[in-house]
Order: structure tokens, then sequence, then C-alpha cells
């Protein structure tokens, strides 16, 4: 039978050591891999010295986070998939990584026989959810209510590519003031850039 091959993405030495040999217990998992921050991992999937079937992916670390991490792999030609662990339910941050491709979301206290049957179902293609992340997952996200008319309209010109420049000129408001508007509507969407919300505007029914 084939080895699982997973790479390992967490600030912490502490816990990649502690993943990985409790991944070499299964028998048909290996770690072939592991860094200490988003950013090392962007790099080394750039070089193409990533090999791995699965990577799984701290969501909190300094620099870059995870749904960081998932932006910047976007352009980036890969073959292998990612299961995000996390310490927090943290819904709206959870969401996005599995609308930037994420293919399971774990905690990180997840018990052993959990993490392995994730992997395996994930590396079949299956994607996981832990139970106790799912029920808040799967609830109607409730940003919408949070955002004013303008923003609204603002976020639906943001997921067509418009410039701020542009949006100005299309909503007859002060560049100045758009760009005031922007960081607002970054800031309620808990996204880091134009790209991230790009990806949310879709997933909330503003890509058309």
């Amino acid at each position: 039978m084939a080895k699982i091959s997973v790479y390992l993405v967490d600030d912490q030495a502490l816990v990649r050591q502690g993943m990985q040999a409790l991944l070499s217990l299964s028998g048909d998992i290996i770690c072939s891999g592991s860094c200490g921050s988003g950013s090392e991992f962007i790099q080394q999937v750039q070089s193409n010295q990533i090999t791995a079937d699965i990577v799984l992916l701290d969501m909190r670390m300094p620099e870059l986070d995870g749904v960081d991490v998932l932006t910047e792999l976007l352009p980036l030609a890969i073959n292998f998939k990612v299961i995000i662990l996390t310490t927090f339910n943290d819904t709206a941050k959870l969401k996005l990584a599995l609308e930037l491709g994420a293919k399971g979301c774990l905690l990180k206290d997840v018990d052993l026989e959990e993490l392995i049957d994730a992997v395996r179902q994930v590396h079949q293609g299956e994607l996981i959810i832990q139970d106790e992340l799912a029920e808040t997952l799967l609830k109607p996200d409730p940003t919408l209510d949070k955002l004013t008319t303008r923003e609204k309209d603002i976020l639906k010109l943001i997921a067509k590519g418009y410039s701020n420049k542009e949006i100005a000129n299309a909503l007859y408001k002060a560049e100045g003031t758009i760009r005031n508007s922007v960081s607002c509507l970054l800031a309620k969407l808990q996204v880091r850039d134009r790209t991230q919300a790009t990806l949310k505007a879709k997933a909330l029914g503003f890509g058309d």
C-alpha cells in the first residue's frame, strides 16, 4: 500500500514533533517535512520543495496565518490538499479557509484516530470538518447584516475587480472616501486584502 505523505506547518516546534510522532503510528502515513512559518512554507512551495499529499496547516501563526497562506497558494500550481488545524472555533476564518480551498478543518486537540482518519479521507477526495466545528460552520453567514448599503455596493464592485478609483467614479464619491470605506469593509469581513474580499463576496452571492 502506498504511503500518504504529510507536511506540517506550525510555528510551535513541539507541536510539529508531537504530530509527526503520532502520525507515524498509523502505519500508512509518513511525515515528509515541516516548517515553522507560513512564509517559509510558501517559499518552499514556490521552489517546488513540497512533495506531500496532505499539508496540515496551523490557522494561527505570526506573519502569515492559515488564511493568508491559502491566499498565497491560489495562483500557484499545487498537488497537495490542505487540512486546517486550529485551537479556536474561529468561524469567519474557517469559512474563509474553506472558500480558499482547504479540504478539512480540525481542532488541534483532535484525538489520534480522528486525525488519521481525516488525513486518509481527505487524501481520498473527501471534505472533512470535525463535528465540534461543523455546527457553527454550516450556519448562515451573518456578515451581510453587518454591512451598510454603501459597503455592499463597494463589495459588489470589488468582486468585479474594480480599483478604488473606479469604485469612486462609479459611486460618485471621492477616492479617499472609498479608500476609507474599503478599509472598514475589509475589517468587517475579517479579510486581509482585496483577493480575500473577492472570495468572500462570491461566497456571499456578490460574485455574479
